[in-house]
């Protein structure tokens, strides 16, 4: 078939991974929402350090000698806290990654 496609339409390919894509953005950020929640109330103490690390990686980022008029943007708009939920939700990213490779090997072997 045209498009590599089974049957359908070329674009059903196309739209199937942009709505996979997609979700598993939008989960990854819940995840990550969820895993930061779950740290800070199991954790507190182990949230705070990790407060401090996201507070020296700021003072790192913007200590760069990037010109003044651009480093202004990057000390306002730059908070800890979105580092931090960054961190929390690169690793539901990676987690998810690695599960669906695994679904994907395991779906291919049939």
């Amino acid at each position: 078939m045209p498009g590599g496609c089974s049957g359908g339409f070329p674009g059903d390919v196309m739209l199937l991974r942009l709505l996979f894509s997609t979700g598993t953005l939008f989960f990854s950020l819940i995840l990550g929402a969820v895993a930061l929640a779950f740290v800070g109330y199991e954790s507190p103490e182990r949230l705070s350090a990790m407060l401090g690390w996201a507070r020296d990686l700021k003072a790192v980022i913007t200590s760069t000698g990037l010109d003044p008029k651009y480093n202004i943007w990057v000390e306002l708009l730059l908070e800890e806290r979105q580092l931090l939920f960054m961190f929390f939700t690169i690793g539901a990213r990676i987690v998810l990654g690695l599960l669906g490779g695994l679904v994907g090997a395991l779906i291919g072997r049939r």
